[in-house]
């Protein structure tokens, strides 16, 4: 059995295309499992990208999602555009790393990201958002689907850490 050959860095020419699709995409599936029970859970939750494509969302710690996150960092996403054919899928699914956000310089990030991607956060929930815990998602693998090109079309990417 030959070793698999290591996925290739995201090349920095397809930054642009991904962080346009995240921008233009308000929601993410979040899977984690607890350490606990190990069940798999899956939650929707808005997002938001920065430039190292990290996925800043806010959560409530009691949440069963963020809790998992506690017990086990290890976490999957995808992301994708509403589509009623198979012609029409195009995501892009992710694994990585996440956790709360605790540095205050790292805070004042997520929420510049978060506020600018989210206005209506200002006027209706900015007291609410600044309460609350900004998680992270660091991206180590991805993979981005597009049927548009061709049926099946895809491509997968490691991301160095800490990106």
């Amino acid at each position: 059995m030959s070793e698999r050959e290591p996925l290739p860095l995201l090349p920095d020419d397809l930054r642009p295309a991904l962080g346009a699709f995240l921008a233009s995409q308000s929601t993410m599936a979040l899977a984690t499992a607890g350490d606990q029970d190990g069940r798999p859970q899956v939650a929707p939750l808005f997002f938001a990208s920065d430039e190292a494509l990290n996925l800043y969302w806010v959560s409530s710690p009691d949440s069963r999602h963020s809790a998992n996150i506690a017990d086990w960092n290890d976490v999957s996403a995808a992301i994708y555009a509403p589509a009623w054919d198979w012609a029409g899928i195009k995501g892009v699914q992710i694994a990585g790393n996440a956790r709360a956000v605790t540095d205050d310089e790292e805070r004042r990030h997520a929420l510049r990201v978060y506020s600018a991607k989210f206005p209506f956060v200002k006027d209706q929930f900015m007291d609410l958002i600044e309460n609350s815990v900004f998680y992270v998602l660091r991206p180590t693998w991805l993979r981005w689907l597009d049927n548009e090109r061709r049926f099946g079309y895809k491509q997968e990417y490691r991301l160095a850490r800490g990106e």
